[in-house]
């Protein structure tokens, strides 16, 4: 279909029979407004060491995605982060086939090869050739099923950050993506997990994720006795407690919680500022309060996030870590707003939300349950 020539900047590949590809992008212009606008691709404008990408699936983010949606993002206000501003064009777990490739790009990725990437919520994106941003598909995976890999991989933070062992206790505050996926990998490991949830539904799901203890938490609930009397516990409070739904409020419930010279481990972002009680929670129990946001990967000789990619697609392909029972919606793109307005709104029935955009127009059945 194409053919590589060198030109004048050495940046960009030539082609014959040049296509201008056409289709859409998702934007978040403001808080509680989602649309998608018309946008264009040019094969012969793919840089020379980047690879064209035609979107199959993409997944909605709950974390990240959902505070842009809601204006809640930590770092909206702030001057000295550039990126997270609006207009926020979403997305960053996407399948899909390449179309075209730079010509430094060589053999490593070829034209309809099936890809998971770090891609936005768009008909077409054109990415670094990276482990970071591109990795084929393991022959015979669930596309709509590697999409978690982006999810878990996040996940994955809390793990390596973690001082765990085989048979240790380990208490998830929040059932979503992040923490079913951080839950199901403890246990990949070998811990002893409590999952802990509100959403009496997300339980329901953690027990079909191979997470059997769980802990339906509430205003009426004290959490540290239910973690001491859980069915794994021991009758002692959990070594790590992983905090991963981003709610301040919880910070001082997982200090707590935690047992004394245990790690509590936030994996969620926080969406706000906790005041804590660093006497009594930290500096007298000797716990280790521990951030576990993405970036912090490939330094220190802590894994790379291609190598903790590679590793949570394995464990998916061959079905250890399971990710059906997280799949509630398939939408058409164009059903974005509404695929935000569910995680928003109806946290009881709506987890992971995938879009297709393998047709143009919506049809019977889009919007439906998975």
């Amino acid at each position: 279909m194409t053919t590589h020539t060198d030109n004048t900047d050495n940046t960009t590949n030539t082609y014959t029979n040049t296509r201008q590809l056409t289709g859409h992008k998702v934007v978040i212009p403001e808080a509680y407004k989602c649309v998608y606008e018309s946008a264009e691709w040019r094969e012969d404008q793919v840089p020379a060491d980047s690879v064209l990408i035609r979107t199959d699936y993409s997944l909605i983010s709950p974390g990240t995605e959902l505070a842009f949606y809601t204006g809640t993002h930590i770092d909206l206000n702030n001057p000295a982060n550039r990126w997270a501003k609006f207009p926020f064009y979403s997305g960053y777990a996407s399948v899909g086939e390449v179309v075209a490739t730079g010509k430094e790009v060589g053999n490593k990725f070829q034209s309809g090869q099936k890809v998971l990437t770090l891609g936005h919520h768009a008909t077409y994106d054109i990415l670094p050739c990276s482990d970071e941003f591109i990795l084929p598909l393991p022959p015979g995976i669930d596309p709509k099923a590697a999409l978690f890999a982006r999810l878990a991989e996040i996940s994955m933070t809390a793990l390596i950050h973690s001082r765990f062992r085989e048979g240790h206790r380990v208490a998830v505050l929040g059932m979503g993506l992040i923490g079913n996926l951080a839950a199901q990998l403890y246990a990949i490991q070998g811990a002893n997990v409590i999952g802990i949830d509100l959403e009496p539904s997300r339980l329901d799901i953690a027990h079909s994720t191979n997470i059997s203890t769980t802990i339906l938490s509430g205003s009426n609930v004290d959490l540290t006795v239910e973690l001491r009397q859980a069915a794994n516990s021991g009758g002692a409070s959990p070594d790590i407690v992983v905090e991963a739904t981003g709610s301040p409020s919880l910070v001082n419930v997982a200090l707590d919680a935690v047992r004394d010279h245990g790690q509590v481990i936030l994996l969620g972002s926080p969406r706000g500022k906790a005041e804590i009680d660093i006497y009594r929670h930290i500096h007298r129990k000797g716990v280790s309060l521990i951030g576990a946001h993405g970036n912090i990967k490939g330094i220190d000789g802590l894994p790379t996030s291609a190598e903790l990619l590679r590793y949570v697609l394995r464990l998916i392909a061959n079905g250890s870590l399971r990710t059906e029972p997280l799949l509630s919606h398939v939408l058409h793109w164009s059903e974005v707003q509404q695929g935000y307005e569910l995680l928003h709104q109806r946290k009881e029935n709506a987890l992971g939300i995938v879009l297709d955009w393998t047709q143009e127009q919506p049809n019977m059945g889009f919007g439906k349950n998975a």
